[in-house]
Order: C-alpha cells, then sequence, then structure tokens
C-alpha cells in the first residue's frame, strides 16, 4: 500500500521536471553594493528579490570572513564568484538553490562516466519512496526511483545529488566518497497544506480555525461556457449553486449555510483580489416602464469575471472565517484571487474552445396535431355539442370549437368540410421548441503572457468569449483584459498596480416576449409561416377570451405572430466594468509590515429595449389610446437607460507575523478601511421610434366627436410625457476598523480572534455602527506526543470549534424620513408642483441584522493524505432581521419596517477526498461532499396575519402549506384532501374549512445538497466526470398556461370555484400533456389519472356544498418534489509529453473534450429540476478545447 500511495509523487515530479534555471544568473545584471559583511549576508542581499535562496552547512562557513565590494552592472553569477573569491567556498546551482559548499578541487574525484546508486526510504515509515527524483548538482542530470525506491544514476563529475519528492522534504546529499547510499526522507506537512486566502492575509489550513472552502483552478475548467459562479457548482460543501435560467451570462443563486434574511439581500460578498464588488445599480420606478423594458442581465458584477484569470476561489462559512468583512459577511464571502507573474522568462499560453450547445435537457411529452386535435373533438363532443344545438352557452375550446361553431371564416362550413380542414391540420406538426430555440456554436478565447526580471514582474491576459444562447436571435460576448505588474522598489517595499476591464453585450428578443411559455403552450396545428413566406397569425393562443364571447379583448388585425415577436424587438445590454487597484507592502522592520490598498472602480450599464409597430409587445403598450378598445393603431417605442456606478475602497493595515523559538508562532493584524459607492440611473422611453432614422414622432390622442382636445386630456397627456423619463440614485458609505490575531504552540494549538466595527449611512443615528467579533480554535491532534504511534497512518487529525457574529446590510429600507416623489407633477398654466408619498417614517434605531454562530468540526487525513475526511455541524441564528410590521394607520402608514424577526439555519456538512489507486502509469481519486440544512425562522410578526403565507414561526422560509392528496376521489372526480388530525368536523361547515386540511408539505429551498467528482489518468490521458444533486425540495409545478376560465371575463362562473388547473377545462384550448387525456369521467371513473374536467360556466356540481374547494388546499395535488442527481460535466483530456513536442518551440500541449449537462435523473415532469417552470433551459453542450503553453 505504501508504494502504491507514492506513486501520485512521480508524476508530480514528471510533470514539473525542468531544466536548471542557472543559466539566469548570467543574465541578470545588478549593481551590487556591501561593506564588511558575512560572506551569508553578502550572498542573502545579493539574490534578495529573486527567487533563489541559498543553501549551506554553517560548519563550511567561517564567519571570520568579511565582505567588502561595490559593483556596477554585473550579473549574478560574476558577483557570486566574486563573494566566494579566497573563501575556500564554491556555490552551485539546484533549481532554485544556491548551494553553498567547500570547494575540495584538489580532492575531488573526477569520473566522466561516474555511476551512483541507491535507496530512497521513508524516514517515519521506513518503507521506499517511490518516484522521487534524483538529481545530480551540477551537470544537471536526474532519474526518478522505482517501485523499491531504487535508483541508478551517472553523476559525472558531480559532488552532490539532490532528491526531491511531493509531501517530503528535500534532501542534498554528498556523494564526494560514497557510490551506494540510503538517504531517508523527512515528511514536509506544510507542503501538504492549502494556502487560504481571505483577502486581507494568507495563512496554511492547518491554522486556520474558521469554516473554509478552497477551489482550485484545476476545478474550474470542466465547463468553457459557464460563467464563473456556476462553474463553483457542486465544489464545496455547504456552499449551494444554482442557476436560475440558462440564458447566457445569467448570474446563479448562491447560498451558503441557507438563508439568512428575508426583505434583504441573502447572497455571498464578493472580493476580488482583496477589492469588494460594489455594482449596485438602483432600479427604475415608473408607471410607463413595462416589465420587459429594463434588462437587469449585467447589473451584478461577477459575470464579467473571466474564469481562466483564477488561480483560487476561498469561500469563507462562519463568523470565524468572515468576521472581518463586518456587516457584509452574514451570507457568507467569496474571495477570488486572480493569478499573477512570476519571475523567468517570458511565458505565452493561449486557450481555446469550440462548443455546440444543443436543446433543453430533458423532453416534455406535448401533444402532436393529430392527437390534440383529436382531444379537442372528444371535449367537443362531451362539453358543447349539445348545449351548441340547443342555442345554450357553450364552450368553445381550439380549432376544432372554432371550426364546429363556424367562427370567423369558418362559417358556412358543411360537416364534411370541417372534417376535411381538421383532417388535413393533423397531417404536420409543428414543434415550436425547434421553431424558437436551435443548436448553436458558441467559443472561448483567452491568451497571457506572464513573466518577469530582477525587480518586475507581469501577467497580461486578453479573454474572448461568444455565447450564441438556445433562443434563436440571442447573443452574448465577453471581452476581458486584465494587467498585473508587481513592482519591488527595494529590499522592503513592494508595489503591485492591477488593472481590470471588461465589456459584456447581450442581444435577445424583448422581454415582453414569453418565447419558453408560448413554446410549451402554442397549439402543436398552428404554423409559423404562411404559403407565401409572411408571418401566419395564430388562430388560437391568444383567441380564447374573444370567441367565448369576451368582446372587450382586442388583438391586432395583422393578428399575433410569435417569430414576429422574436424577430422585430429587441433587447441590447452593454457593461463596461474597468477597476484600478494600487497595493503597497512595506517592510517597516523585521516582522513587521504594512499594507496599503487603494481601488478605484467605475461600471456603465446600457440597455436598448425596442419594440417593432407591428408587434404585439407593442400594441399591448399604446399609453395614448385613451383605453380605445377598438383602436388599431400601431406605434413602436424603445426604451433605453443609462447607468453608472463609481466607487472607491481605501485600505490600511499593519502586520506582524513572528515564530518564537520555534515553538511559539504569532499574527497580529490593525487596520482601518473606508468605502463609498455612488450610483445612477438615467432612463427614457420614446414611442412612435423610427429604427431606421433613430428618430421617434410621439402619437397624439385620437380625434374627438366636436375636434377638440378636452383640457383634462392635455393634462393627462402631459402626465404621460413625465412618466417617460426620470432618474434614480443610490450612494452609500462605509466606514471600518478591524483587528485580528492569532497564535500558534508548537503547530499544536491555534486561537484566533477577530474583532470589527463598521459605520454605515444606511442606519439610524443611534445604529450607525456595528461592532462585531469572533473567536476560534484548532488543536492539531496528530502532532501530540501521545499519538506519535499512529501517524504512520493517520497524516492530520485537527478538531476546530469557532463562534462569533457577522452582519449583513438591509438596503430596502432606510432609517431617514423619505419622500418618494412620483415622475408626473400638478400643473399650473406657469408653474409646476411636486407630487409624491412618504416611503417611511423616520427610524434612528434602525440597525444591521445580525447573525451569531458556532461550529464545530474534524478534519482527519490517513494514510499519506490518499484519504481525507471533514466533518462540521453548525448553528446560524440571525436577528434583528427586517421585516415589516403593521402599524396603527393613525400613523399615516398600513406597515413600517423593523428589526422584529429571527431565523435559524443549523446543519452538518461532509467531504470526502480519497486518492484511490496511485501508479506511475495510472490513478484514480475521488471527492464528494455532502450537507443538510435545517431553516427554521424563529420570530416573525406577520404584517397582514395571512396563516396561509410562507412565513410562519417554527417552519423554514419559502414554505410550502397546503393539502396533503389522497388521490381523486372515485365518485367526484376531484382531488381528496387529508384531514388533518387535530380537526373537528362537526357541520357543514367544518368540511368546507380549508384549515381543517391545511398541512406543511415542505420547503422550495433543498435541504439536502451535495457534489462529487471521480478523475481517472492513464499515461497522458485523463478522464474526469463531475456533477451535484439535491434531495427534499417542492414546488407547485404548475406553468401558468395563457388559457383558463379567467380569460373568458365573464360574470361570476355559474359553477363552483375550479379547485386546480388541472380541473379547469378552458386551459384544454391550448396544448397539454398527452397524459391528460387518460382522466376521470363518468364512464370512466380512474383514479390514476388526471382529475375531472370542470366547466366553471357550465351546471354547479355542488362540491362548495360538501367539500373544501381552497385553492389554497387543493394546489397540494400539484406539488412536485425537485429532487435530482445530475452529471454536469464530463471532461476527457490528452497532455502531450516534453519528449513529444521537443523541438517544435511548444513547451506545453493539451487537448480536451467536454461535455456538460449530460443526465439528469429526476421525477420532476418538467424540463429542468434545477430551474423548473417555464424559463429560459439549460442546453446539453459539447466542446473541444486546446490549451497551448510557449
Amino acid at each position: 500500500m505504501k508504494k502504491n500511495s507514492l506513486l501520485l509523487s512521480l508524476l508530480f515530479t514528471l510533470l514539473f521536471w525542468g531544466n536548471t534555471i542557472a543559466g539566469e544568473l548570467q543574465e541578470i545584471r545588478v549593481n551590487f553594493k556591501v561593506n564588511d559583511v558575512g560572506i551569508v549576508d553578502a550572498i542573502e542581499k545579493l539574490v534578495s528579490g529573486t527567487n533563489y535562496s541559498v543553501v549551506f552547512a554553517a560548519k563550511d562557513i567561517d564567519k571570520s570572513i568579511k565582505v567588502t565590494l561595490d559593483l556596477k552592472g554585473v550579473t549574478i553569477a560574476d558577483a557570486l564568484s566574486k563573494v566566494l573569491e579566497n573563501s575556500g567556498l564554491k556555490y552551485s546551482v539546484s533549481n532554485n538553490n544556491i548551494v553553498i559548499s567547500k570547494d575540495n578541487q584538489p580532492n575531488k574525484r573526477v569520473n566522466v562516466n561516474r555511476i551512483v546508486s541507491g535507496k530512497v526510504i521513508d524516514k517515519d515509515t521506513k518503507e521506499t519512496v517511490i518516484g522521487a527524483k534524483v538529481m545530480a548538482v551540477g551537470p544537471n542530470l536526474a532519474t526518478v526511483t522505482d517501485i523499491d525506491g531504487i535508483f541508478s544514476l551517472n553523476v559525472k563529475d558531480a559532488q552532490k545529488i539532490e532528491i526531491s519528492c511531493f509531501g517530503y522534504q528535500k534532501v542534498i546529499y554528498d556523494i564526494t566518497n560514497a557510490d551506494n547510499v540510503v538517504i531517508y526522507m523527512e515528511s514536509d506537512v506544510t507542503a501538504l497544506n492549502e494556502v487560504v486566502v481571505n483577502g486581507y492575509k494568507k495563512t496554511t489550513i492547518s491554522r486556520v480555525t474558521g469554516s473554509v472552502g478552497v477551489v482550485t483552478s484545476d476545478q474550474l475548467r470542466d465547463s468553457p461556457t459557464k460563467s464563473m459562479d456556476l462553474l463553483m457548482q457542486g465544489k464545496v460543501s455547504g456552499v449551494t449553486v444554482q442557476a436560475v435560467s440558462g440564458r447566457p451570462g445569467e448570474v446563479a443563486k448562491i447560498r451558503i449555510r441557507g438563508t439568512n434574511t428575508i426583505t434583504g439581500n441573502a447572497d455571498p460578498l464578493w472580493v476580488v483580489d482583496g477589492v469588494m464588488l460594489q455594482k449596485d445599480i438602483p432600479r427604475i420606478n415608473s408607471t410607463q416602464v413595462k416589465a420587459g423594458d429594463f434588462n437587469d442581465l449585467f447589473t451584478n458584477g461577477v459575470a464579467g469575471i473571466n474564469p481562466n484569470d483564477i488561480e483560487s476561489i476561498t469561500i469563507l462559512k462562519d463568523a470565524s472565517a468572515a468576521a472581518i468583512y463586518g456587516s457584509r459577511a452574514a451570507g457568507g464571502v467569496i474571495v477570488v484571487t486572480t493569478k499573477r507573474g512570476k519571475e523567468g522568462k517570458l511565458r505565452v499560453n493561449y486557450s481555446g474552445s469550440m462548443s455546440v450547445l444543443t436543446k433543453p435537457i430533458r423532453d416534455v411529452s406535448l401533444m402532436t396535431s393529430k392527437e390534440k386535435i383529436e382531444w379537442e373533438k372528444e371535449l367537443w363532443d362531451e362539453f358543447s355539442a349539445d348545449r351548441f344545438s340547443k342555442g345554450e352557452d357553450y364552450p368553445v375550446l381550439g380549432i376544432v370549437g372554432m371550426v364546429r361553431s363556424g367562427i370567423g371564416k369558418y362559417q358556412g362550413m358543411t360537416l364534411q368540410q370541417q372534417d376535411n380542414y381538421l383532417q388535413e391540420l393533423s397531417g404536420e406538426t409543428t414543434d415550436w421548441f425547434k421553431e424558437l430555440f436551435r443548436t448553436s456554436i458558441s467559443h472561448n478565447h483567452y491568451l497571457s503572457f506572464s513573466g518577469g526580471a530582477n525587480k518586475v514582474n507581469y501577467f497580461i491576459s486578453i479573454g474572448y468569449g461568444n455565447n450564441q444562447g438556445l433562443v434563436k436571435n440571442n447573443t452574448y460576448d465577453r471581452y476581458n483584459l486584465s494587467s498585473k505588474i508587481d513592482f519591488r522598489a527595494s529590499d522592503r517595499v513592494k508595489l503591485d498596480f492591477n488593472t481590470s476591464i471588461s465589456f459584456q453585450q447581450s442581444n435577445s428578443a424583448s422581454g415582453s416576449a414569453n418565447l419558453f411559455n408560448y413554446a410549451y403552450f402554442a397549439n402543436p396545428y398552428e404554423k409559423p409561416y404562411n404559403p407565401d413566406g409572411s408571418y401566419k397569425a395564430d388562430e388560437t393562443y391568444f383567441e380564447l377570451g374573444r370567441i367565448n364571447g369576451n368582446t372587450s379583448y382586442i388583438i391586432p388585425d395583422n393578428g399575433i405572430n410569435i417569430l414576429r415577436e422574436l424577430n422585430e424587438t429587441s433587447s441590447e445590454v452593454k457593461s463596461f466594468d474597468v477597476t484600478q487597484t494600487v497595493s503597497l507592502s512595506w517592510n517597516i522592520v523585521d516582522k513587521l509590515n504594512f499594507e496599503g490598498l487603494a481601488s478605484v472602480s467605475y461600471s456603465n450599464n446600457n440597455t436598448d429595449n425596442i419594440n417593432g409597430k407591428d408587434t404585439y409587445a407593442a400594441f399591448t403598450d399604446r399609453p395614448f389610446e385613451l383605453n380605445s378598445v377598438s383602436s388599431q393603431r400601431k406605434y413602436g417605442s424603445i426604451f433605453q437607460s443609462s447607468a453608472y456606478n463609481n466607487s472607491y475602497n481605501i485600505r490600511g493595515q499593519l502586520s506582524y507575523n513572528k515564530q518564537l523559538n520555534k515553538d511559539h508562532y504569532i499574527s497580529l493584524l490593525a487596520g482601518s478601511e473606508i468605502r463609498s459607492a455612488y450610483s445612477k440611473n438615467i432612463f427614457e422611453k420614446r414611442y412612435g421610434y423610427d429604427p431606421v432614422s433613430g428618430n421617434s414622432s410621439f402619437p397624439i390622442y385620437p380625434p374627438t366627436e366636436s375636434g377638440l382636445i378636452p383640457y383634462d386630456y392635455l393634462v393627462n397627456y402631459a402626465k404621460i410625457m413625465d412618466g417617460l423619463a426620470g432618474q434614480s440614485i443610490d450612494e452609500s458609505a462605509m466606514a471600518s476598523f478591524y483587528f485580528s490575531t492569532d497564535y500558534s504552540y508548537k503547530n499544536l494549538y491555534t486561537v484566533s480572534m477577530t474583532t470589527r466595527t463598521d459605520g454605515s449611512n444606511n442606519f439610524g443615528a443611534n445604529q450607525q455602527f456595528n461592532p462585531i467579533w469572533s473567536f476560534g480554535a484548532t488543536w492539531n491532534a496528530i502532532n501530540e506526543s501521545f499519538l506519535s504511534g499512529i501517524r504512520h497512518v493517520v497524516d492530520n487529525l485537527s478538531i476546530r470549534a469557532a463562534t462569533g457574529y457577522t452582519g449583513n446590510i438591509n438596503k430596502s429600507v432606510y432609517p431617514q424620513f423619505v419622500m418618494t416623489y412620483n415622475t408626473d407633477f400638478r400643473k399650473t398654466y406657469n408653474d409646476f408642483f411636486r407630487m409624491g408619498y412618504v416611503h417611511s417614517a423616520p427610524n434612528p434605531n434602525l440597525r444591521w441584522e445580525r447573525t451569531f454562530d458556532y461550529k464545530v468540526g474534524a478534519d482527519i487525513s490517513i494514510f499519506k493524505n490518499r484519504l481525507r475526511f471533514v466533518t462540521e455541524y453548525y448553528y446560524r441564528l440571525s436577528s434583528d432581521v427586517v421585516t415589516p410590521v403593521r402599524v396603527p394607520e393613525t400613523t399615516g402608514f398600513s406597515t413600517q419596517s423593523y428589526n422584529t424577526s429571527k431565523i435559524l439555519n443549523r446543519g452538518v456538512e461532509f467531504s470526502l477526498n480519497a486518492s484511490i489507486i496511485r501508479k506511475q502509469d495510472y490513478s484514480l481519486s475521488l471527492s464528494a461532499n455532502i450537507s443538510h440544512n435545517r431553516n427554521e425562522l424563529k420570530e416573525y410578526n406577520s404584517p397582514t396575519g395571512n396563516a396561509f403565507g410562507s412565513m410562519r414561526v417554527g417552519y423554514p422560509l419559502n414554505s410550502i402549506f397546503t393539502g396533503d392528496p389522497q388521490g381523486i376521489d372515485r365518485y367526484t372526480g376531484v382531488y381528496i384532501f387529508k384531514p388533518r388530525s387535530d380537526a373537528k368536523f362537526e357541520s357543514k361547515n367544518d368540511y368546507l374549512d380549508g384549515d381543517n386540511y391545511l398541512f406543511y408539505i415542505g420547503t422550495s429551498n433543498a435541504p439536502i445538497n451535495g457534489g462529487y467528482s471521480i478523475s481517472g489518468r492513464y499515461k497522458n490521458f485523463t478522464l474526469s466526470i463531475g456533477g451535484v444533486y439535491t434531495f427534499g425540495a417542492k414546488i407547485l409545478n404548475e406553468i401558468n398556461s395563457p388559457a383558463s376560465y379567467g380569460t373568458l371575463q365573464k360574470s361570476s362562473p355559474t359553477s363552483e370555484r375550479v379547485p386546480t388547473s388541472h380541473n379547469d377545462l378552458y386551459r384544454n384550448h391550448l396544448n397539454v400533456l398527452k397524459s391528460s387525456r387518460y382522466r376521470w369521467t363518468e364512464s370512466n371513473p380512474v383514479t390514476d389519472g388526471m382529475p375531472r374536467l370542470i366547466d366553471a360556466y357550465g351546471p354547479n356540481l355542488g362540491y362548495e356544498t360538501y367539500m373544501t374547494t381552497s385553492s389554497i388546499i387543493n394546489r397540494g395535488a400539484l406539488i412536485e418534489n425537485v429532487s435530482y442527481f445530475k452529471v454536469n460535466s464530463i471532461v476527457l483530456g490528452y497532455n502531450f509529453s516534453e519528449k513529444a513536442l521537443k523541438g517544435i518551440g511548444i513547451e506545453s500541449l493539451g487537448l480536451s473534450f467536454v461535455m456538460n449537462n449530460i443526465l439528469t435523473i429526476s421525477n420532476y415532469s418538467g424540463f429542468d429540476p434545477e430551474t423548473p417552470g417555464a424559463v429560459y433551459p439549460q442546453s446539453k453542450s459539447f466542446s473541444f478545447g486546446v490549451n497551448i503553453g510557449f
């Protein structure tokens, strides 16, 4: 087992073999001056600012020798020779080590073909070390140990060999008088530690007391088409990442250890290279802005980050880890560290991919034309034919109802003509998903330049991505430019300059057109085009009300065609972001550093939303028609908005890190920072827009019978015009002070403490500052002497515990007296007066939302870190949560927001990492995680007192309270529900009372989430499979059809309330699932299919007299479990060997083939259980990628 466990080391050493870089000492020129210093001090000063370290044996150094030199423009190699001149010493270079040793030239054994053999052994376990790299110091010759730890190497004239292996301390062994050696290697625990970056400082996982998760750049390569946030999906336990749609550029929903606010923002705080993202675009408030006008796609700055630029992502999950971020950290913190340059020659890397995006992940069994017409005939015969023949009011459903009724162009048809026409329609099915969606091609490109010399390192990257999207006419482009210049001004001062620029552009149809609803419900016998190629009007989708007698419903005389909506409406969004950051590191004295950071960001977000004059979107947005139901006047519109955000962040801190007597380590950090952001959104809407000239001709009111325009018409016209332009402004500022300290004893016990106070203008005068704190401890038990006997098996055993507070700023409320102004004014002939309303009364005690948490966890690694297991239990109580509370209306308000509620999240997390097989030519590893979060509303004052709401004390947020269905009643054909055990049925009203059937069914937030990854390697081939799973989430699976009995807008239904949409006869006017035909009827009273269909305007069936018809209870029949298990990615890669690339000028070359969203296992009946409903679905994608290094 030991031999197998160490073969991973062979992989690492083979991958990182390289020629010695001693030649760089001949290239780097310096000015070097020392005066009366020791040899070692002189050499250390000479190589400071480089990546070289000095290695020597103290016994070889004569401390009495002093060096005085003043050299100009010499190479480091020449300067080294001068320092060692006449000292009896020499130097050699091994990797980045300058080795100082005695010069035994007269006694050196010279043998051009000298062979040294030996064996490498683990000092603790006494087992052989496989795959250790053995290199002759000087001649640049190397080999690796075999499966028995044995090596044999021609060292030529070398006097020393260097042995290195991942997970072990490097050994330099003197072979001057030895040809056969046994070398013992000690484990290097620090080499196995993960580096944790929290944005303020770096540390290792062994010294962390908080809950953190680290995602490396290698883990972000499993999908070239996904944004950075979705690439984290399933990687860290306790972090739920859920796509809200498949629209390119869409930001995912992320929750870290549950939701801890009701009216505030529950998203985590994003920090990129130490700078908090502050891209908040104010919303637009105007009665003339329609739902589809404003596109907020890029109002979150996360989408603009190029995943290729990322070095690592650190997720801070609890107070001990995140408290240093204070009042923005209650939702957790995601710290992104991007790549930087390293000293050395210029390195050029290109990576690119080409992706094919296909249809939605899952199919839905909708009816074909033949099936739908047969279904409509069945419904006509059952519900309409008899009443039609008697001249009674009857339902008209679908094309069959229109043809049989002789409506419009079908008037006068004989029965045979009707049948022939319907037969013709049955012969061809339109797949509306194919008409509206497509298989598309996307591509991504990334080019980086990095390197450095002497005092300057650089990293410059350029990225471009194009995603055509699943919907026709939908494109997304992203451009990135990043520059990082690291300048070492002196031995003690370092300056870093970061510039990050991104530009994003999205083009799509107007948000007014719901393409997914249409593709789902449009009848399959409808056609997109007439025979002459012109748009064919849909005869059924928008016609249910009109054909059933609703005369107030009007459609344009050119009809409605969804492809016209797709092609003649547009929504263009452009986003430009630039951030400039300067950071300073100043080593004041030994171990004491000052670190400063100044960052300035600018964001600009522009949207253009155009509705062509002939579109239905424009037809439904005509404010100049005086509510005329017969007007057919058409004019288009354009909505434009321009928003910008300016922000800055300034930070200064002192840090002190000291190792005392090898047993004690102490770290101190104290600092202050200020942040400010100002954003403004200006909008304008123009009617009568001409896309050719870009100008507008505003319509005037239709003429009156008298030809005169009444004065109140003019006032109303002016009111409309006032609402067509405006602006919104948002401004925030914050000042913070923080302190953090860590203490470690013998790497056994570590304690940490953090305290911070933030002041913000978002809260009342009495509560503007919010002090928070955290305290944590780690016990690295494996370092205890009494556990030394298990160290040959157990590599790490750590216990962690922590507690503390974090905060949250709820920007939905204000402490000040706030007047909200309307966009229209009260006018007189020569003046105007502002109008508005008091949005909120002053509240000087409005304060932060606070979250208290504690956790305890264990981290165990065994078998040379081949198996690692981490588990934690956490408890998070959020108090002072802001919610609206009912107040006496004599105050002028019905509700006001106060800090009144409490939310509890508690749960457990598990993660497992296993290296199952480690061989020289092949390996297999597995990682998996799972978390269970229990969310509970502990205190809440309902502003309405509605018992049926989703906010109930003792239950999770987004709870579902409804009936517990017991199937379909065989005698009535409707759903029946389980009565509560505490209910009393003593009268008729008891059977009608919905409370007697009300149960807690579940929550839409899945309590169980996790992810997994399986990776294998065979020689140069790699294969990885990764995915996510969630269990326990439930939703009301009701994709609201445009067709329902309410569309008719008749007087009160003659029947009782239709219990569910499954019972609604009029829903079948449009397309439905094939399973709809298997239903309850009086002649076929099935109980395992669909329930009875009810005509809301037909005969009264009397259900309300003996059973509840409450929609709250009956919707329980539509609840579905959206648990799922997904295979998110399958990645096949091949990396060419150095030998294969030798001589062609390429250092590295890798190829990859990636498949995304390949398989979903779920009982959900819709497209995608991750994004349930009729939304932009996620698509399958197949990508081919290449990575080249020069």
